[in-house]
């Protein structure tokens, strides 16, 4: 009886050592599967490092390359800013010298100018000397335009604006033409101003009248 129940012990002991064989055996199964998924695992994720790797060393050398690139591209265009502003400064002094020598050869004219032309008075009085101004012209033998004015005057107004006087000036005049030997009035200045005077011709009562069929046929113009 004894020797029966020690066999039972032992049979229950064996399968019980079998179930824990059994469950160590799944446990290093399981195991070894996960040990087999990290190694996986692992391996995928070093392969993905090193293909980031890669394309960052990729990247990095593109972005030196358009940096070395951007470099050169900025020297020549310094490089290129350089020789215009060269150019320019070069031109620049070319015009500054030609301004120079513009502004001695005007100096020049004022002085000789000056010492031709004395200015002794003025009705406004005198004014700075390389101011003086000399203009001189012609109504033209065609061109003056003559007005009756009564039966023996014939005025004309006499345009002088283009002369750029800032003032009145001094006016001198005389009759040009033929047939006018007998006239008065060439040199009699009315009416001046900055840009025209007139002027009247008349004779006297005692001699015929004149008009400015006269004038214009005998091409009679102030100069």
């Amino acid at each position: 009886e004894e020797l029966k129940d020690l066999v039972v012990v032992s049979m229950q002991s064996i399968v019980s050592l079998n179930q824990l064989v059994t469950e160590l055996t799944s446990r290093l199964v399981k195991v070894t599967l996960t040990v087999e998924d990290t190694a996986q695992q692992v391996k995928q994720l070093r392969a993905s490092l090193i293909e980031e790797t890669v394309n960052l060393n990729d990247q990095i050398k593109d972005v030196a390359g358009k940096f070395d690139g951007l470099k050169e591209s900025s020297n020549m265009t310094v490089a290129a800013l350089s020789d215009k502003l060269q150019v320019v400064e070069e031109q620049l002094g070319t015009d500054i010298v030609a301004v120079e020598e513009e502004l001695t050869t005007l100096r020049d004219e004022v002085t000789r100018k000056n010492s031709v032309v004395s200015i002794v008075s003025a009705e406004a009085g005198l004014r700075e000397a390389s101011c003086s101004k000399v203009c001189a012209g012609t109504t033209g033998h065609s061109s003056s335009a003559w007005k009756q004015l009564g039966s023996y005057i014939v005025y004309i107004i006499v345009d002088m604006s283009s002369c750029g006087f800032v003032a009145i000036p001094t006016i001198t005049t005389t009759m040009e033409g033929s047939g006018h030997s007998n006239s008065i009035g060439s040199s009699a200045v009315y009416y001046a101003t900055a840009t025209s005077f007139d002027i009247y011709i008349h004779k006297p009562p005692e001699w015929s009248s004149v008009s400015t069929a006269d004038a214009e046929s005998r091409s009679w113009n102030m100069v």
